[in-house]
């Protein structure tokens, strides 16, 4: 069967590309077209891993995405600073997985239930205060079931080395493989088992590097270490004694000296498609004692197709990847927005509560929402020299100062400004413009005083209730008002100055 090959993308593409990321911390504010405004949160989930708050004129949007709220390793879900939006878009569908988080084994190996989502502690959110909410919410420490959950997996590593086969991990969150190194470790040494643990990836000694050297993206327990002197992560110490070893690639000479089964290998890619787990699955496909982890999502069967026939135990895991679905209303009781986006497919699987304070929209992918905003108007900041340049003047009808300007309106970082003009406006030659309402006896009243003559004729039936003044005498002029405009219909030049004197003395000036 012929294959044919196709041209990748060349190197210039990509580092083009990668010129466009900005890199940004937590917390830190970019700005997008000059009108939108977004910020990033910790979500808990990983490294990096965050939640959006993004301002523009008429919106405040919170992007919610999968997030943790008490990690074992990364700073936990920072929802005080989603605080305040109009809008939140919950877009974490980690709980489409499953009801539950489980660990489940092939080949007649155990099923264990390790976290069912009916947390008692965590009664409904519309019965607990605004105090309770967060203690009850960030107080279940979803960590615990972690380490009991990898601690599972542990017992089971080590039944497949002690019965002389080998452990293959292509699990993809950094989070996850670090716990597990840590909890794989410690088990070896209470067992006494001296198996080498390898960890073959082209990124690996640079991701290593770097997690040591982000303690504020790590959670407090982390930073602990940090401030006595120790090493973030275990791995610093597994290299030192030599039970960690890392290379960039499975055909390493230095690996293929050093190689020794059985062994523990963390290696990507979870697909089971690509990387150092393809060579390794087909070495070690057809034995009995081996054993392979992933994570939940992965259909199994159809990963492991190019591999048959398959003896290898296959154990699959569902780590804490979201907030589980007895949390959703807690959380957006915290954040109490006025709209919440929620995905149409979680709403099959979990209906959302209509008796909330907040209202639902419910979105599918490729298919257009439109989505309501809550503010009308947008506020617009002067600059210095403009400011200076206003004459306000108190208007009589009402309680306020109104001043006339001329500028330019620009956007900048999300924010309307006006500038002052390029070329300065002779105030000498501007016209006046009159400000209030009209009263039209009272305008009758003023033309008559001008030797105008005329009658008032009200057209009650029409919109905005107009009165049309026609002038008969000493020239035709109709003048029509109405709460929102008056139109001044007129030939005789003279008629239309003592008319614009009339309302002139009626109405403010700017």
């Amino acid at each position: 069967m012929g294959r044919s090959w196709g041209l990748g993308c060349p190197c210039t593409d990509i580092k083009e590309c990668m010129q466009k990321i900005q890199p940004l911390k937590y917390g830190e504010e970019t700005c997008f077209n000059g009108s939108v405004i977004m910020k990033a949160y910790s979500s808990g989930l990983d490294i990096g891993s965050c939640n959006w708050t993004i301002n523009s004129l008429k919106r405040s949007v919170t992007y919610l995405s999968s997030s943790l709220c008490m990690p074992a390793c990364w700073k936990g879900f920072d929802y005080r600073s989603l605080l305040g939006n109009d809008l939140v878009i919950f877009s974490d569908l980690s709980s489409l997985n499953s009801t539950a988080n489980t660990c489940t084994e092939t080949h007649e190996i155990r099923n264990n239930d390790m976290i069912v989502d009916n947390d008692p502690s965590l009664r409904s959110a519309s019965a607990l205060s605004k105090v309770e909410i967060p203690h009850q919410l960030f107080g279940t420490d979803e960590t615990s079931d972690e380490i009991e959950k990898i601690s599972f997996l542990c017992s089971c590593i080590i039944d497949s080395l002690e019965g002389g086969g080998s452990v293959l991990i292509p699990v993809g969150r950094l989070g996850t493989v670090l716990l597990l190194l840590e909890q794989i470790s410690d088990s070896l040494e209470s067992f006494n088992l001296k198996v080498p643990i390898f960890m073959i990836s082209p990124t690996a000694e640079e991701t290593l590097a770097f997690v040591n050297t982000v303690p504020e993206w790590l959670s407090k327990q982390r930073q602990q270490k940090l401030f006595s002197g120790e090493a973030l992560f275990n791995h610093v110490e597994l290299r030192k004694v030599n039970r960690l070893h890392v290379f960039p690639s499975i055909y390493s000479s230095e690996l293929l000296m050093m190689w020794q089964e059985p062994c523990i290998i963390f290696s990507p890619h979870w697909s089971l498609r690509l990387g150092p787990v393809v060579p390794l699955l087909h070495r070690w496909h057809a034995d009995p004692k081996s054993l392979l982890i992933l994570e939940q999502g992965v259909n199994v069967e159809v990963a492991l197709l190019p591999f048959r026939p398959v003896a290898i135990k296959v154990l699959q895991c569902s780590f804490l990847s979201g907030i589980m679905m007895h949390k959703v209303e807690p959380v957006l009781e915290i954040l109490h927005p006025k709209l919440v986006l929620y995905p149409e497919d979680l709403r099959i699987q979990d209906p959302a509560k209509e008796n909330n304070s907040w209202s639902y929209l419910y979105y599918s992918e490729n298919v257009q929402l439109r989505v309501p905003s809550f503010v009308e108007d947008f506020k617009a900041c002067l600059e210095t020299n403009l400011t200076f340049q206003l004459r306000p003047r108190r208007l009589t009808q009402q309680n306020i100062a109104i001043a006339r300007l001329k500028g330019r309106i620009f956007l900048s970082k999300g924010k309307y400004f006006l500038a002052a003009p390029r070329i300065p406006m002779e105030s000498s030659n501007k016209q006046l413009l009159y400000w209030g309402s009209i009263e039209p006896t009272c305008l009758l009243m003023a033309l008559q005083e001008r030797g105008l003559v005329g009658t008032i004729h009200w057209n009650e039936d029409a919109a905005n209730s107009v009165c049309t003044i026609q002038i008969t005498n000493p020239e035709k002029a109709v003048i029509e008002t109405s709460a929102r405009k008056t139109t001044i219909s007129c030939e005789d030049e003279n008629t239309a100055t003592l008319i614009y004197e009339a309302l002139g003395n009626l109405c403010d000036g700017i």
